[in-house]
């Protein structure tokens, strides 16, 4: 009988630390009854939308991690299961409420499930319209909710006063507004911060940072400070137009993990009118060459909202512009741009030439005028940069004037080289005490600086980072859609995981990474021994912006992760505390 109450203590315990632990913790996607109960003022909310999925995925992870895994997280998780009255096909939620000053932890109530409340508070003490639950010493009280929930914490004011009357999903959902409605209905466990709940604190770090204009002055000038007075009105403009932060995570021991993130704005707002895009950043894929590479990276820039927010930006950097150096040049080249692509091909000579290796293109309404506006802006950059030549930084930029036929296309050479040999010791020391010419070298090669051709092909601009005319021509052909990273097997396998409409997506081929760096790390002794790895999905991140909200996806695919994890020696797995702690 002593095993049985212990265990049953132990069960209740867990409940309510599983609901406290959520942030780590995956489960699997429901409808998220408990918010319901939610008050919505509340500060910021965890939900996890399926409780049984929860111990499902705590198990499956657990599993995952193979020796790794701690012996006692099956047991406990049935012990759950086996709770009398507990409804495991229900929601949980984390109401937390932080002090003013943001300091310490916040308090917290959870909504949790139940199907028989009678079976559940059996054997617990009642006083005062509330059930506690002695834990060693310890109590948690718990009560009614309706609709099948109950309010359970540590702080019997809290939990006596704590508001669960249902109604308040129509407030959250408002609040959420569409991309938090992304983040709650595509991940299996997510939570929401309330900005105008924070209104204080964030009406407070603004007047701080406000206060540092004058000292900004003092140390870089009137430039400075207009940059600063920007900066301020980014954030101020965000502050006020922001409605919800929510934060998703989805864990499938199939496809893999991955991480949520999204802001959604106040209807009408100005920030708000940005993020109105249909984005298929994916389709510039078909425009450079399928090769082995480190980082893919394409971005769609056609949306409406984007282009207003480009032309606003660039307002705002010419009214602080001092040099000329801009002087209506960022509008031809960067109000331009409709998308894109940058990809860094993998290279086993990344000590001579890291950069080398990379390629561009850019989508343009207007490629004729494009490569006149660039070679405009080259030609005024030695002379506008020329003030760095104290620092012992020198710099010869320039676009050739006549082009060079390649494969067929006009391409233009240009250059960016840096001289840093006569730069200070002192910044060279800054730098990892490495010599600056060699980092250049290290990134560009011989040229020590971006050195390559650009050039129209269709309606965009293609860019290399070397003269190599073998590569260019790879290049040129790709823009044209001949042999593209199109249809890319282990690319798509990543895409089906980052949000659709997406306005970026960038993949980090692990595989490539991991046998470039993995005979080094042998080498070093970080790993007694490397094996290279077969083509695996890459690690992907995607970016929407519609509905009046930004929406960010990192996606770990599962044969990564685990081929990560076998690179890795176990030892690094190990934890000297054997205790499981909840």
């Amino acid at each position: 009988m002593q095993l049985l109450a212990r265990t049953n203590r132990t069960s209740h315990k867990l409940v309510f630390s599983l609901s406290a632990g959520l942030l780590s913790l995956p489960a699997l996607a429901g409808t998220p009854g408990a918010l319901d109960h939610v008050p919505s003022d509340a500060q910021a909310v965890v939900v996890v939308p399926h409780f049984g999925g929860l111990l499902n995925d705590i198990n499956a992870a657990n599993t995952m991690l193979g020796d790794q895994g701690e012996p006692m997280v099956m047991m406990i998780t049935s012990m759950v299961r086996g709770m009398p009255g507990i409804n495991l096909d229900g929601s949980i939620a984390g109401v937390l409420t932080f002090d003013e000053d943001m300091e310490g932890e916040p308090e917290m109530v959870a909504i949790l499930p139940v199907s028989d409340f009678k079976a559940f508070s059996e054997g617990h003490s009642f006083e005062d319209g509330m059930y506690g639950m002695d834990m060693g010493g310890e109590m948690l009280y718990f009560r009614q909710a309706g609709d099948g929930y109950i309010v359970m914490g540590d702080d019997s004011g809290l939990v006596h006063d704590f508001d669960a009357k249902g109604g308040n999903l129509a407030a959250h959902t408002k609040r959420l507004g569409g991309t938090g409605a992304q983040v709650a209905g595509g991940n299996d466990m997510f939570a929401y911060v309330n900005f105008s709940a924070f209104q204080g604190q964030i009406d407070m770090a603004m007047e701080e940072m406000e206060s540092q204009a004058e000292m900004v002055e003092m140390m870089g000038g009137a430039e400075a400070v207009a940059g600063y007075d920007m900066m301020l009105h980014v954030f101020q403009t965000i502050a006020n137009d922001g409605s919800s932060m929510a934060f998703g995570m989805s864990f499938d021991p199939e496809a893999g993990i991955s991480y949520d993130m999204g802001v959604q704005f106040k209807e009408g707002s100005t920030s708000a009118s940005y993020l109105q895009n249909a984005g298929n950043a994916g389709k510039y894929f078909d425009r450079v060459p399928s090769m082995d590479y480190f980082f893919a990276s394409a971005f769609d820039m056609s949306g409406s909202g984007i282009q207003k927010l480009a032309t606003d930006y660039i307002d705002m950097l010419e009214e602080i512009d001092t040099t000329g150096m801009l002087d209506g040049k960022m509008d031809m080249i960067m109000g331009e741009v409709q998308g894109g692509i940058q990809v860094m091909g993998a290279s086993d000579n990344v000590m001579g030439g890291l950069f080398t290796n990379m390629i561009q293109y850019m989508e343009v309404k207007d490629a004729d005028a494009y490569l006149e506006a660039s070679r405009a802006m080259y030609a005024g950059m030695n002379e506008q940069l020329g003030e760095l030549a104290e620092l012992g930084m020198k710099f010869d930029a320039a676009i050739e004037s006549e082009p060079t036929q390649i494969n067929g296309v006009d391409a233009y050479g240009y250059k960016f080289a840096m001289d840093m040999s006569e730069m200070d010791m002192d910044m060279g020391a800054a730098m990892g005490g490495m010599n600056p010419a060699m980092i250049m070298g290290m990134l560009f090669g011989a040229d020590s600086g971006p050195s390559g051709y650009m050039a129209k092909v269709g309606n965009g601009i293609v860019s290399t980072m070397t003269k190599d005319a073998e590569f260019f021509t790879k290049a040129s052909n790709a823009a044209a859609g001949k042999n593209t990273m199109k249809g890319d097997k282990s690319i798509a396998k990543t895409a089906a995981m980052l949000p659709k409409n997406s306005i970026m997506q960038t993949y980090i081929a692990a595989d490539h990474l991991m046998n470039t760096a993995g005979p080094m790390m042998m080498m070093f002794g970080v790993i007694p021994e490397f094996e290279p790895v077969e083509a695996l999905a890459p690690i992907g991140l995607g970016m929407s912006a519609n509905g009046g909200g930004v929406l960010f996806r990192a996606a770990l695919p599962m044969e990564t992760i685990q081929a990560a994890m076998e690179m890795v020696p176990a030892e690094m797995f190990e934890d000297d505390d054997e205790d499981m702690d909840f």
